[in-house]
């Protein structure tokens, strides 16, 4: 239980969640996803579901699954259209089969929707593949090539289809990322070396795309779906008996970040446990609005850190040294995603 404590420890925000909450509700008005399409890749299982299920109750036009597996992906169909039931929303539920990593059938994807008018307004990049709990180099490149096709080469090929709609409206993009990108020292990470190395590549490609997109054209945010249960925790040697975050949560979540609303982050990397109405006001949100390197991959400040995880005296430096040294908490170092050089 430690470990889990540890591998969920934040303090960005002062509340931190686990459960659904009013200020996320796909219920709350100003949430509503009324008349949209949202495209989900690996939406027929956990976190990708789960967040087709929050956007149907968002009352989204249109939910589009995709995944590799007709099956999973069917029964994931079947459960957002019993979502749609019991919510009450008219929301058309479509699932395609579809390996993200094949462009020519990527390519045919997007001519079909075209071919049937359908434009999508929201892209949840979900779909991820799962190294082997070994070091890099045991991996192997060529393994490790062929995951970065799924988790870095095929998101990217995917927004660039997405932003080539030229729809004329103002698109969202929902990039499903990992704490594990910032604390892949952690004793429950520690052997996803290969996943840290990947998911860091592709939550970058989202940050520096942002970087360049105007929010009002195409708004960009990565998030950390929090501590959910799923099979790769078997292999972390977890039960399903640990106090894990109510699933819900991130799919909520996703449904916030997909409107205006959260402007505010684009670009940048937040943890759907972290409470939204303190980072919308007050000094967090002033930090955020002030503080271009906040709550992103990179950073242009030094700080230093023990083994520990306590922090050191940084060394003597000359008067002029242009280096600023920042003295920050390990955990909130721990949540802003930074490289520490």
């Amino acid at each position: 239980m430690d470990i889990i404590n540890i591998a969920r420890a934040t303090d960005v925000t002062k509340t931190v969640h686990s459960e659904p909450y009013d200020a996320i509700s796909p219920k709350n008005p100003k949430l509503s996803q009324a008349g949209k399409t949202i495209l989900i890749t690996g939406g027929g299982t956990t976190i990708g579901n789960a967040i087709g299920r929050s956007f149907v109750r968002a009352s989204a036009e249109t939910v589009i699954i995709l995944g590799r597996r007709p099956e999973v992906l069917q029964e994931g169909a079947r459960r957002l259209e019993q979502e749609a039931k019991t919510a009450g929303t008219h929301t058309k539920i479509i699932h395609r089969q579809l390996d993200i990593g094949d462009f020519s059938a990527v390519d045919a994807f997007w001519t079909q929707l075209a071919s049937e008018g359908i434009s999508v307004d929201v892209f949840v990049s979900n779909a991820a593949a799962f190294p082997e709990l070994k070091p890099l180099l045991e991996i192997g490149t060529k393994v490790t090539w062929s995951q970065l096709n799924t988790n870095v080469h095929a998101p990217m090929y995917l927004l660039e289809k997405f932003h080539a709609q030229n729809t004329g409206k103002r698109r969202f993009v929902v990039n499903v990322s990992s704490t594990i990108t910032h604390s892949y020292m952690q004793p429950a990470t520690t052997k996803h070396a290969a996943y840290a190395f990947q998911k860091s590549c592709g939550t970058m490609l989202f940050q520096m795309v942002a970087k360049d997109t105007p929010v009002e054209e195409m708004q960009i945010a990565s998030m950390h779906p929090g501590l959910l249960w799923q099979e790769e925790w078997v292999k972390m040697g977890f039960k399903d008996d640990v106090g894990f975050d109510n699933i819900a949560l991130p799919g909520n979540f996703a449904v916030w970040l997909a409107t205006p609303n959260a402007a505010f982050l684009h670009g940048r990397f937040a943890w759907a446990s972290w409470d939204v109405n303190e980072l919308s006001e007050g000094p967090l949100r002033k930090r955020i609005d002030e503080d271009p390197y906040y709550l992103k991959m990179t950073r242009h400040k030094t700080t230093y850190l023990r083994d520990d995880h306590s922090f050191d005296t940084p060394p003597l430096r000359a008067a002029d040294d242009p280096v600023e040294t920042v003295w920050l908490r390990w955990s909130d170092l721990l949540v802003a995603g930074m490289w520490i050089l």
